[in-house]
C-alpha cells in the first residue's frame, strides 16, 4: 500500500550580488500542485524579496509511505 505523506515546494531566488540562492520552503502543500500555481506563487515570492530579485525555480518534493 502505497501512503501519501507530505507534499513540499521550495522557491529559489537569486538575489543580486549573492554567489547562493535563497530558498523558501513551503511544507504540506496540496497534492499534485498545478504548474501555473507553483510559477504564481515563485513570481510572488520574488516581488516581495527586494529589488532585482530573479525567480531561479521551484523545486516539489512528494514523499510516501510504502507498507504491506
Amino acid at each position: 500500500m502505497i501512503q501519501r505523506l507530505s507534499t513540499k515546494l521550495q522557491v529559489q531566488l537569486s538575489l543580486p550580488g549573492a554567489e547562493k540562492l535563497k530558498k523558501v520552503t513551503f511544507q504540506n502543500v496540496v497534492e499534485n500542485p498545478d504548474e501555473a500555481q507553483i510559477l504564481k506563487l515563485g513570481q510572488l515570492m520574488k516581488e516581495l524579496d527586494v529589488e532585482d530579485t530573479q525567480l531561479d525555480g521551484v523545486i516539489i518534493t512528494s514523499q510516501s509511505r510504502v507498507s504491506k
